[in-house]
């Protein structure tokens, strides 16, 4: 099935662009009368004080945000980091006696299957985001509409491309640092979230291709810290004690950079002297980490891909498919923040305050004017 790549943008021309709401564009629309229920089986927890960081968090507020306007009936169920209750709870929703028209699910750890198999069963349409089929899996499962009629569809971030993005900002960093070895090579980690999960296999292989595109980087071992900053702060001494000179970690999120900064402060390294860190996820605490110099970059923006499918839902349901634009779709739209754009990102995205955005403006229903589907973040702040 054909995936479309869109171009990544550069943040900084945030500071360039303003913020526009305009309610009555969907109201004025006939067929934003629609209702549309919409549950959405949420991997993460719902506590934001979880040592694994708000990343699920950010993923409900920002779909909340467009639910609100697109005039969709939006469930949230959180499982709680636990793919057999993300299973079971899948299950309960597509047969209740009223169940959603559509039903959200993440192929956390390889678990989405049965949830399709699930929906389409109980005549439920569902959609798959953020981590979807690959492999043998993908192979059972099939392209959607073929084998499960329900099965409409698929939308993910390009995991690939933000590894291999962190990857080489941190490297370059690192090495224009001269923090390297004394055979002159920078030493590396790879701080992965699980082997399994689709965003850590495919962020970690763009590590992979990023190092080895350098002959005076070496990197070390690939540590699996189940996407937890606990994990990630508990396991690091271990690993400089096993590889002294590493100089560079590459990680998986930024709960897993932050334990793996506090790691690397426990055993009397300076994160941002003689040690640096890049991660992703534009979280709060990381962002302030990214302020200080103590983590060189945080990829982020893959958190508004529940919104991006809500739309493609809302078209879909009124009568414009996404499918002449693929099926199974793949953006790139992780941008990096750094020290140098950090001010101009707090200035637009600080109060993590999505209603003021006019998400109308994406859909193909709302405009006709639109061909291509275009989730680019510089447009959430055009006029």
């Amino acid at each position: 099935m054909k995936r479309h790549i869109i171009p990544i943008v550069v943040l900084w021309v945030l500071s360039c662009a303003t913020a526009s709401y305009s309610s009555s564009k969907a109201a004025d629309s006939p067929l934003s009368a629609q209702k549309i229920k919409v549950t959405f089986i949420n991997p993460g927890f719902s506590d934001p004080d979880n040592p694994t960081g708000g990343f699920w968090l950010s993923v409900s507020s920002f779909m909340n945000a467009v639910a609100d306007q697109l005039n969709i009936d939006l469930e949230i169920i959180y499982a709680e980091r636990d793919h057999f209750k993300m299973k079971k709870q899948a299950k309960e929703v597509v047969i209740r006696k009223n169940p959603p028209q559509y039903l959200v699910v993440v192929n956390e750890k390889l678990s989405a299957q049965s949830m399709v198999t699930d929906a389409d069963k109980a005549g439920v349409k569902v959609f798959v985001m953020l981590n979807t089929f690959e492999g043998e899996q993908h192979h059972r499962t099939g392209v959607p509409r073929e084998k499960y009629k329900n099965y409409i569809g698929s939308l993910v971030p390009d995991n690939h491309y933000a590894g291999y993005q962190i990857a080489k900002l941190l490297i370059d960093h690192s090495l224009k640092a001269g923090v390297t070895a004394p055979d002159g090579n920078l030493n590396m980690l790879g701080f992965a979230g699980d082997f399994v999960t689709q965003a850590s296999v495919e962020r970690v292989a763009g590590l992979e291709q990023a190092v080895s595109e350098y002959d005076n980087v070496a990197l070390k071992q690939i540590v699996v810290c189940d996407w937890s900053k606990d994990e990630a702060e508990n396991k690091l001494p271990f690993m400089l004690e096993r590889y002294p000179d590493i100089a560079a970690v590459w990680c998986v999120n930024d709960p897993v950079a932050l334990g793996a900064i506090q790691g690397a402060v426990n055993v009397g390294r300076k994160p941002g002297t003689d040690i640096f860190f890049g991660g992703l996820n534009w979280d709060g605490p990381g962002l302030e980490k990214v302020k200080t110099g103590e983590l060189v970059t945080s990829l982020g923006g893959h958190f508004m891909t529940g919104g991006w499918a809500l739309v493609l839902l809302y078209d879909y349901h009124n009568g414009k498919d996404f499918a002449d634009q693929g099926l199974e779709l793949k953006y790139k739209i992780f941008s990096a923040i750094n020290k140098q754009n950090i001010d101009n990102f707090m200035e637009k995205f600080g109060d993590r305050n999505w209603s003021k955005i006019d998400f109308t403006r994406f859909s193909r229903v709302l405009n006709q004017n639109i061909t291509k589907y275009d989730f680019d973040i510089n447009l959430l702040f055009a006029d």
